[in-house]
């Protein structure tokens, strides 16, 4: 710079742009950046603040999730409402449902899975419960040894357990047939009498599917205070007393997780009466359940649009029963 060449200060100067807003100052000071608002700016700039590789990790299961459970809810809504033939549809709004309704299959369907559930179910937990409170008295090793054998035949395929119980069932040179023969008892057709076919299947179920409720009931029991046993004890209450009015009450919450999935899960039965009755024997079919309708009416029968009104409508059961549950069971027990 020439002697006497006076030069003023730069003004400030504000740089804008798509990521941001950065105002400069004057030579030697700190630059001032402003975040991003609104708009895709502030969406890039969401994502370089946050793990962008926890978004990466998950895609595949978001996508997932999106393809094969939210599109197929929602194609299945719609499917309700329309008659699909040949490619065509034809949006035929409650028609579907109001034939459902005034249809006798479907109630009898109803039926059997209400009755199916309600054995099952409360049935199981009862059997778990009771498993549970003995395997708690025993030593750890013995409790890790018991829970391992009862859990077990969860691991295995329902496909898999439902072709053993078939053939234990099986009247001419079945396991149960032979057992009872023992004893002196005819033998009888389990699964191809309408009197004894979802006997059959309630027992096998209760007997194949307590493990994971014996699992999480004995932990449960784990996280109970002794000093509440204890007190009982020096009141004088008998273990029966103890397990019916310590035990049994702070397991509420456990006994209402079991519950609600249990009713979800045995709603939607088809895998056994598949494999084992194909929803026989007789007509209308002994252990025909809705899960089972649906299937025959969508792959058999080819009529799409009444089989998703028939999901729809059992989706409609499902939610009833567990809302039904809550307020039955729902407790704010603390320990």
């Amino acid at each position: 710079m020439a002697q006497g060449d006076v030069r003023q200060p730069a003004a400030a100067t504000s740089l804008s742009g798509a990521a941001g807003s950065m105002t400069a100052t004057m030579p030697g000071s700190t630059a001032i950046w402003h975040e991003p608002t609104k708009g895709w700016a502030r969406t890039r700039y969401e994502i370089k603040k946050s793990n962008k590789w926890g978004y990466i990790f998950i895609a595949p299961l978001l996508l997932d999730f999106l393809i094969f459970t939210a599109y197929m809810v929602i194609r299945a809504v719609t499917m309700s409402f329309q008659e699909i033939a040949l490619g065509s549809t034809t949006w035929v709004g409650l028609t579907h449902f109001i034939k459902i309704v005034k249809n006798d299959l479907f109630w009898n369907a109803m039926k059997n899975t209400v009755v199916y559930t309600i054995g099952v179910v409360p049935g199981g937990i009862l059997v778990a419960l009771i498993l549970s409170e003995l395997i708690f008295r025993r030593s750890e090793r013995a409790q890790v040894f018991f829970k391992s054998a009862y859990y077990l035949p969860g691991v295995v395929s329902s496909v898999v357990l439902a072709i053993v119980w078939t053939w234990i069932f099986q009247p001419f040179y079945g396991l149960l047939n032979y057992v009872i023969g023992l004893f002196g008892a005819a033998p009888n057709n389990w699964l191809g009498n309408p009197d004894t076919a979802m006997i059959s299947l309630i027992a096998m179920s209760i007997v194949g599917g307590t493990g994971g409720s014996v699992v999480l009931l004995t932990a449960a029991m784990g996280g109970i205070p002794t000093d509440l046993y204890d007190a009982a004890k020096i009141d004088g209450a008998s273990e029966w007393v103890r397990f019916w009015r310590i035990t049994t009450p702070l397991l509420r919450p456990t006994l209402l997780y079991l519950f609600v999935v249990g009713f979800i899960g045995n709603f939607q039965v088809f895998d056994q009466i598949y494999v084992m009755t194909q929803g026989g024997p007789g007509f209308p079919g002994a252990t025909e359940t809705v899960g089972y309708l649906i299937y025959s009416t969508a792959f058999t029968s080819l009529q799409l649009g009444p089989a998703a009104a028939q999901s729809m409508l059992l989706f409609l059961f499902i939610l009833a029963f567990s809302f039904f549950q809550f307020r039955i069971f729902a407790s704010e027990v603390e320990y």
